[in-house]
């Protein structure tokens, strides 16, 4: 018995014990509101796979909720048990399965199996489930609150009704030991579900029952704050998203002032968004403070933090350390699909192609012209058609250069020289990389808008194509002081595949993401207000076209 028990402190009570049947009595979990709604389980492990897959069969789940990666910390948290890819089928005790959807978003996955069960190869019953499975929860921390609203939103659509409607089973839930983040999730979801029918929350008593039954579920007092912090960011916040066939007639109301608090709701909007960014101390942002970085930011006081910043790897020389002024910023479809970084220094520009090179970034983006020959503003790419070196290591070899009507383009190979004589000795090969620099130069130094909308739209779906067409490692967005410009680009531009995805437009919360790890981007209620315009202005121009584009792509 011992040994199909993932975690040895996560261990039901006698009447509640894992049986290789997994039988429904012993893993139900009530909702508020509906007996039975869930079902709490640990994450499959090699000896109990084929267990999980009859339980999900003989109780008909409406859907598997998965709360874990299957590697956390180089240690094996739960065992992919479903195929590889969508070309492989797998049988677990009779049953056959296939994937035959998996969308990838930021922070989770949403794959469709097909489960059937054959006699003498003919398929006897056929069903799909679908797996939500949330990526960005690691097994010692607590995710973003605004991501597990939005998970939980995806879940919700999907299966909601069904399960109101007793027309499925319940839900599957599990983490990698069936424990803490589980019942985090159904204290979340029971409780968001009893205060849309009965406007209230009962946190405490939901929880203390639930632990009657199973001691680890929420098994800290961090995971028990988080609960109350996630429901408080739906009370707060409500729903911000909406249809995009809604978009104008939204921005229209959006204008309007409130007679009371003489606000329109964009700048309530922001005023919420600036109340519920957090805040980094100094001890958060220690490696840009220390002695030997400090004169590599051009403002001390908009430094990264050093769990959300990307570390140089490349060795240049025992003067150079790991610190580039820079922040991961999440995008819509990917984790960490930005780097927003401010225009190097002179003596950070073998750092600045450190950062391309080591995190092999598709495309960089200039949102700005500096003055010519400026000391300020040293140029950072060869400006004619000559290879230049950059710090001991780097050197750019001019490809080639296009320029379009606010756009210039240039495409550069980029050469590393191995100095690191631990490298040299193991025969270490840095191989060439191939990148796109974007400059839009429409967009003045002080101004807070582009001078024209269409050119950054147009801009944002020329990185996407050239994205298409090589890989899609991340994209570097910089400007003048690595805070304005950047996050309008990389808000509108998760936007943009929001609307594209899911036609739906949710601005607020795409604005709080890109500011998880740097408060400073969308500066002001100007920018703010012009991600809404850019959308806008792609729903109007562009978006018709970049579906009949995508139909033909996935038609090939």
């Amino acid at each position: 018995m011992a040994d199909r028990l993932f975690a040895r402190h996560v261990v039901t009570v006698d009447h509640a014990f894992i049986w290789p049947l997994l039988r429904r009595k012993l893993l139900n979990k009530p909702s508020l509101l509906k007996p039975n709604a869930y079902i709490v389980t640990q994450g499959p492990t090699e000896e109990t796979v084929t267990d999980f897959w009859r339980m999900v069969w003989q109780e008909k789940a409406s859907c598997i909720v998965m709360l874990t990666k299957t590697f956390d910390f180089i240690r094996v948290m739960c065992v992919q048990y479903w195929p590889a890819s969508k070309e492989i089928e797998e049988t677990y005790g009779g049953i056959h399965i296939s994937i035959l959807q998996d969308e990838e978003l930021a922070h989770f996955h949403i794959r469709t199996f097909r489960l059937f069960k054959k006699n003498l190869d003919v398929i006897t019953e056929e069903r799909h489930i679908l797996q939500f499975h949330f990526t960005e929860w690691h097994s010692h921390t607590c995710p973003f609150p605004n991501a597990i609203l939005e998970f939980r939103r995806r879940v919700r659509a999907v299966v909601g009704h069904r399960i109101k409607s007793n027309e499925a089973g319940p839900m599957v839930v599990h983490c990698n030991d069936g424990g803490g983040r589980s019942g985090v999730y159904l204290a979340i979801d029971a409780n968001m579900e009893l205060g849309e029918e009965e406007d209230t929350f009962d946190v405490f008593g939901y929880l203390k029952k639930l632990r009657q039954s199973r001691r680890g579920l929420v098994d800290n007092v961090d995971q028990y704050k988080f609960v109350y912090d996630t429901l408080e960011e739906h009370v707060v916040c409500g729903n911000s998203w909406f249809p995009v066939s809604e978009l104008s007639q939204r921005l229209k109301q959006k204008s309007l002032k409130n007679p009371v608090s003489k606000m329109n709701e964009y700048q309530r909007e922001y005023l919420l968004i600036c109340k519920q960014t957090p805040r980094f101390s100094i001890g958060d942002c220690a490696g840009g403070h220390r002695g030997d970085n400090r004169k590599k930011n051009r403002d001390v006081l908009i430094v990264p933090p050093d769990n959300f910043r990307p570390y140089l790897t490349s060795f240049q020389g025992n003067n150079f350390t790991d610190y580039i002024n820079a922040v991961f910023v999440d995008g819509y479809t990917k984790p960490r699909e930005y780097i927003v970084t401010e225009w190097p220094v002179k003596m950070t520009l073998g750092e600045f192609w450190s950062l391309v090179y080591d995190y092999e970034c598709a495309a960089v983006v200039v949102l700005c012209v500096p003055p010519h020959n400026s000391q300020t503003y040293p140029p950072f790419w060869p400006e004619g058609r000559a290879s230049k070196k950059y710090g001991p290591v780097f050197t750019i070899d001019h490809i080639s250069h296009n320029h379009y009507t606010n756009i210039k383009t240039w495409v550069f190979r980029i050469n590393k020289k191995i100095v690191s004589l631990t490298e040299l000795m193991a025969g270490v090969k840095a191989p060439p990389r191939t990148v796109q620099l974007f400059q839009l130069t429409c967009w003045p130094m002080g101004h807070k808008v582009p001078t024209s909308t269409n050119s950054l739209v147009e801009l944002m779906n020329m990185v996407e194509r050239w994205r298409q067409r090589t890989d899609y490692g991340p994209v570097c967005v910089v400007s003048p002081d690595g805070r304005s410009r950047c996050g309008v680009y990389c808000a509108a531009n998760a936007c943009i595949e929001q609307v594209i995805q899911h036609g739906e437009v949710d601005i607020f919360q795409a604005v709080r993401t890109v500011r998880r790890h740097r408060p400073q981007l969308v500066e002001n209620i100007t920018e703010y207000k012009y991600c809404y315009d850019l959308v806008l202005h792609y729903v109007l121009h562009y978006l018709n076209k970049d579906l009949k584009e995508m139909k033909l792509l996935l038609n090939k």
